[in-house]
C-alpha cells in the first residue's frame, strides 16, 4: 500500500512540476531566440524583421513599400536600378541604397522642360487657337501705313501718276508710298502670311505655308488723300481661308482714317466698335427712315455720270435740302460713317447697269474709266462690309443680294458689284424700291434709243 501511495504521490508531483514549469518555459526560450540575431551576422533575418516593421509603419505611402519589395526580391529588378544610377555621375560603383530609388525617380519629373520649349504665339498676333490673326496686328499695319501717308496728304503731295493698278484704277505716287510701307511691315513681321492689295494683287514674303490672308486697300479714297480731304482710309481684313476665299470667310477687319482720328474694328460674330482719339465708342446707327431727311453718299469715281446721276436725280433733289447728299470717293469711308451715325445710307448702283445691259452701256463705262471698266472691287469694301454688318447695318447689292459668295481674290470687271447700304431695314427697303424702279425705267429708255451692237 505504501508503494502505491508513493507512486501516486510521485505522479502528482510530476504533474505539478509540469504545470508549474509551463509558464516560464516559453518565456525563456523567446528571449534567448531573439538575442542571437541581434549580434549575429545573419542578414536575411534582419531583412525579414525590417520588412515586417516597415510594412506596419509604411502603410501610408504604398509607393515606398513597393520600391523596397523590389530591392529585396530579385536581382532582375536591381538591374533596372543600376541602369538609372549609371545615368547619374554620383554612384557608378556604389550599391543602390534605400534612399536612392526616389533620387533615381526624380529626373523623369523634370520632363516638363519641353512644355517651356513650346512658347505660344504672341497674343497680339493670334488667338488661343493660333489661327485667327488678331485685331492688334491689323491695327499696327494700318497705323504704319497711315503714318507714312498722312504727311503727304496734309501737304498735298504724291499726286503724280506712276502706273495703272491690276484693277485698272490709276496708281498715284501716294499709293506707291502706302504699298511700300505695307510690304516693309509684312516683311519685318516675318509671319506666315499672304496678302492681296489693289496695286500688287496677290503676294507673300514667307517661304512657309501661309496661315492667313490679308485683303488690303492701303488707301481707299486716293483722290481725297492726294488732295488733302478727309474721305480716305486704310482698309485691312483677314481670313484663314486661302483657297477661293469669299466675303463670308473674313474673320476680322480694321478701317482707319488717314486724316481723321477714327478707327473702326470688327470680329465676325462679336460685333463692331470704333475709337475716336483712342476713346472707345459703340456703334450709333441713325434711326431715320425718311428719304427727305436722309443724309447719304454715292460713290462716283470712274462711274458713268450720264447713267448714275439721271438715275439718282430725283432722290438727290428730295434729300439735299433737309438731309444731305455727298459725292464720295471711298466705299469704305462711306460704310464706316453709317457705324458712326454720320450717314444714314450709301449707294453705288452703276454696276447693275453693266450686268443688266452690258452691250448697251459698256461704252459709257470705258469712257469714264479711260479704257477700263471700273467698279467696286472686293478689296474696296471687304473690311468695311464686315464692320457695317456687325454693327447692324443692312448691306446688299442693287439686286438685294448679299455678298457672302463674292470672291476676294478677283478684281476683274466680272467680279465688281453694286451696293445699297442703310442703317435701318425700313430705309434700305425704300432705297431698293426707288433704285430698282428707276434703273428699270432708264434701262428701257436706253434700249429704245441705243441700238444693240
Amino acid at each position: 500500500m505504501a508503494v502505491r501511495k508513493t507512486k501516486a504521490k510521485a505522479e502528482a508531483e510530476k504533474k505539478g512540476q509540469s504545470t508549474s514549469k509551463k509558464p516560464p518555459s516559453p518565456a525563456r526560450p523567446s528571449k534567448e531566440e531573439v538575442k542571437p540575431p541581434k549580434s549575429g551576422p545573419a542578414k536575411p533575418l534582419i531583412q525579414k524583421v525590417k520588412a515586417k516593421t516597415e510594412t506596419k509603419s509604411k502603410a501610408k505611402p504604398p509607393v515606398k513599400v513597393q520600391v523596397k519589395a523590389v530591392v529585396a526580391k530579385a536581382p532582375v529588378k536591381s538591374i533596372k536600378v543600376e541602369k538609372k544610377v549609371e545615368k547619374t555621375p554620383q554612384s557608378a560603383s556604389a550599391r543602390p541604397s534605400k534612399s536612392t530609388p526616389p533620387k533615381t525617380v526624380a529626373p523623369p519629373q523634370k520632363v516638363p522642360a519641353p512644355k517651356q520649349a513650346k512658347p505660344l504665339p504672341v497674343s497680339t498676333v493670334t488667338t488661343a487657337r493660333n489661327s485667327v490673326l488678331g485685331l492688334k496686328f491689323l491695327v499696327g499695319l494700318a497705323k504704319a501705313i497711315k503714318d507714312a501717308v498722312a504727311p503727304l496728304a496734309r501737304e498735298i503731295k504724291g499726286r503724280e501718276i506712276v502706273q495703272e493698278a491690276t484693277s485698272g484704277d490709276i496708281t498715284f505716287q501716294i499709293d506707291r508710298v502706302a504699298e511700300k510701307t505695307l510690304q516693309t511691315y509684312l516683311r519685318t513681321a516675318n509671319l506666315p502670311l499672304s496678302y492681296y492689295s489693289e496695286d500688287e494683287g496677290y503676294s507673300t514674303f514667307t517661304s512657309k505655308q501661309p496661315r492667313n490672308l490679308l485683303i488690303v486697300d492701303p488707301i481707299d479714297g486716293t483722290r481725297a488723300a492726294k488732295n488733302g480731304f478727309e474721305g480716305c482710309v486704310v482698309s485691312v481684313a483677314s481670313t484663314r481661308v486661302l483657297e477661293r476665299p469669299t466675303v463670308a470667310d473674313i474673320d476680322c477687319a480694321c478701317v482707319m482714317d488717314i486724316l481723321g482720328d477714327k478707327i473702326f474694328l470688327a470680329e465676325r460674330g462679336k460685333g463692331a466698335r470704333y475709337y475716336v482719339d483712342n476713346h472707345l465708342k459703340r456703334p450709333r446707327l441713325s434711326q431715320n427712315v425718311e428719304l427727305e431727311t436722309m443724309s447719304w453718299s454715292m460713290t462716283i469715281p470712274a462711274r458713268p455720270a450720264e447713267l448714275i446721276f439721271p438715275t439718282a436725280a430725283r432722290i438727290i433733289d428730295l434729300s439735299s435740302l433737309k438731309g444731305g447728299f455727298f459725292a464720295c470717293n471711298s466705299t469704305s469711308f462711306s460704310l464706316t460713317r453709317l457705324v458712326s451715325g454720320q450717314l444714314d445710307a450709301c449707294v453705288d448702283v452703276a454696276n447693275r447697269y453693266y450686268r443688266d445691259i452690258p452691250e448697251r452701256v459698256e461704252d459709257y463705262f470705258l469712257n469714264a474709266g479711260r479704257g477700263k471698266v471700273i467698279g467696286i472691287a472686293p478689296y474696296d469694301m471687304a473690311g468695311a462690309l464686315l464692320i457695317a454688318q456687325e454693327a447692324g447695318c443692312i448691306v446688299t447689292d442693287a439686286y438685294g443680294l448679299t455678298f457672302d459668295n463674292l470672291l476676294l481674290l478677283d478684281s476683274s470687271k466680272g467680279n465688281h458689284r453694286s451696293i445699297v447700304a442703310a442703317a435701318t431695314m425700313s430705309l434700305h427697303e425704300k432705297l431698293m424700291s426707288f433704285f430698282d424702279t428707276r434703273i428699270k425705267q432708264y434701262e428701257e429708255l436706253l434700249t429704245r434709243h441705243i441700238p444693240s451692237k
